[in-house]
């Protein structure tokens, strides 16, 4: 085999309400992607995804995956800063036994600390930055028999003892992505696994299936590949719009026909999912709602009967609410990312493209027309004070009071690398904790730590991480939020549950509840 690709999740991670968990459990969409177009050019390629290697047989064989697929190279996406760990271990693995096999790195956090990288692993070959259909397309073409790499565009790689980078040059057009599969899972290993048990953004560590639906529900979800690029510059954001200019040498926006995307869902509904989620939108209406019309009139014609979570960046109008609402699926939703009740922590982190009163007119069209609504807040980001915290958790309380068919849900803000609080952390009143590669790559070694309630950053003159996270476990907790119950009985209901995770009372469930479960089917 030319290059076989290997998906690493963040394995370690911990939450106290549900335990050690993974993460990452998604391949970067253009994952699938890259290797139809890797095959269609006459490169044999596969995906093996090792958390859905670790859930079929307890744990990662690397020599008897190697085996099985003989691959000149390994290509491992390093997409998600929270990857870093994980990736770099697997590939030291892979180069203390098969030292002949290159290992590849490609995805956002791959590209833009490469020359980081490549200095200090010696068990990373190659770095492709940015866009990577024909670039590594030509470094497998080099790698069989020129080696002429500084050939090969958008590559990082060593020559003669010195970190050699090639400029960005190659940035994907529409006529690539146009061309490509998104959702060809049958270039995954033991895709129905993936489809059945990792189709989530989570997975709860040692525990059956039957139990992580209890937990998560039994959507079975993917998301969409609509297009590339960004128009904005939210502050937080690693794939904004001077974020992919560095990362990509992108410059404009770069979408797929409808043609292509419809392609894409009908795809997700023969493999076995059961819902899409469509979570790209940069164009304002109504160039951006032309889309989604057409959109829908084929999701409508094709008989496709998914459920959908369209994420809107603009309020959608009264047409496109009504549009969306003749969708077949029963359980579909419209996302929006209000990120703060305050207008003016939106404007100062770039956020801000619609007042508080015509999001409330919004609300108000979709509860008229019976339209599902989750509204996304942010806690953490800057500029962002004690009593915004409790007016924002005061105004969330007012929104679902007035609106019946609404869900807030809140989550704490982590700085990512590329975005601007990392590239001018001045100019928004921030410290980080960590900007070098090796400071992501240390943190996310420690196996115990918790993303969802550590920002990665100090804010000058603002609540500090430990108060932000207490702020958000007693205000804006997914389990156990004050206005359901009073703190203190949320928090020692969340001190019972993680005594029992640690005393094994889950453990015992979750095989009585196996052992049930077996019996009903068999």
């Amino acid at each position: 085999m030319d290059i076989l690709f290997l998906h690493v999740p963040k394995f370690s991670n911990y939450y106290k309400p549900i335990n050690r968990f993974s993460f990452i459990l998604f391949p970067p969409m253009g994952l699938l992607g890259l290797a139809d177009y890797l095959r269609k050019n006459q490169c044999s390629t596969r995906i093996v995804h090792l958390g859905v290697e670790k859930h079929k047989h307890g744990g990662i064989n690397l020599d008897n995956i190697i085996a099985e697929h003989a691959p000149a190279m390994i290509g491992l996406d390093l997409h998600w800063h929270f990857q870093s760990f994980d990736v770099i271990e697997v590939a030291r693995r892979i180069k203390e036994t098969h030292p002949e096999i290159a290992v590849v790195l490609g995805g956002f956090t791959a590209s833009l600390f490469a020359d980081e990288i490549l200095g200090a692993f010696d068990c990373v070959d190659f770095v492709i930055r940015g866009d990577s259909e024909v670039p590594l397309s030509d470094l497998v073409s080099q790698y069989r028999s020129g080696r002429a790499y500084h050939q090969v565009p958008n590559l990082a790689f060593r020559e003669g003892g010195a970190i050699r980078i090639n400029p960005i040059s190659y940035v994907a057009d529409k006529s690539i992505i146009d061309s490509v599969s998104y959702t060809d899972f049958t270039l995954m290993k033991d895709y129905p696994t993936f489809v059945d048990s990792f189709s989530r953004y989570e997975n709860i560590n040692g525990v059956s299936e039957t139990f992580q639906k209890l937990v998560f529900g039994k959507q079975k979800g993917y998301p969409v590949f609509i297009g590339q690029g960004c128009i904005h510059s939210c502050s937080f954001c690693g794939g904004s719009k001077e974020a992919q200019a560095i990362i990509n040498n992108r410059t404009h926006l770069c979408f797929r026909s409808v043609g292509s995307v419809l392609s894409s869902i009908k795809d997700l509904q023969q493999y076995g999912f059961n819902f899409a989620y469509l979570n790209y939108d940069p164009l304002p209406a109504p160039q951006g709602e032309e889309f989604y019309f057409s959109l829908f009139e084929g999701i409508r014609s094709l008989g496709i009967t998914l459920s959908f979570e369209i994420e809107r960046w603009y309020l959608p109008t009264r047409r496109f609410v009504q549009a969306f609402r003749g969708l077949p699926g029963r359980d579909s939703y419209i996302t929006l990312s209000v990120n703060s009740h305050n207008e003016e922590i939106r404007r100062k982190n770039r956020l801000h493209r619609y007042s508080n009163e015509e999001l409330e007119d919004c609300l108000k069209v979709m509860d008229e027309e019976g339209v599902n609504c989750v509204l996304f807040f942010a806690s953490g980001l800057p500029f962002e004070r004690a009593e915004d915290l409790k007016a924002m958790a005061e105004y969330q309380r007012q929104l679902q009071k007035k609106f019946r068919r609404l869900k807030c849900k809140t989550s704490m803000i982590a700085i990512e690398p590329g975005s601007e609080m990392s590239r001018d952390p001045q100019a928004y009143g921030v410290e980080p904790h960590r900007s070098s590669f090796m400071d992501y790559y240390h943190y996310h070694a420690q196996p115990l730590r918790n993303h969802s309630l550590e920002l990665g950053y100090n804010r000058v003159g603002c609540p500090g991480e430990e108060d932000v996270a207490r702020f958000f476990c007693r205000l804006f907790c997914r389990n156990f939020k004050s206005r359901r119950m009073p703190s203190f009985v949320g928090r020692t209901l969340c001190n019972i549950i993680s005594a029992a995770w640690k005393t094994g009372v889950f453990s015992l469930f979750d095989r009585v509840l196996a052992a049930t479960h077996d019996r009903h089917w068999n």
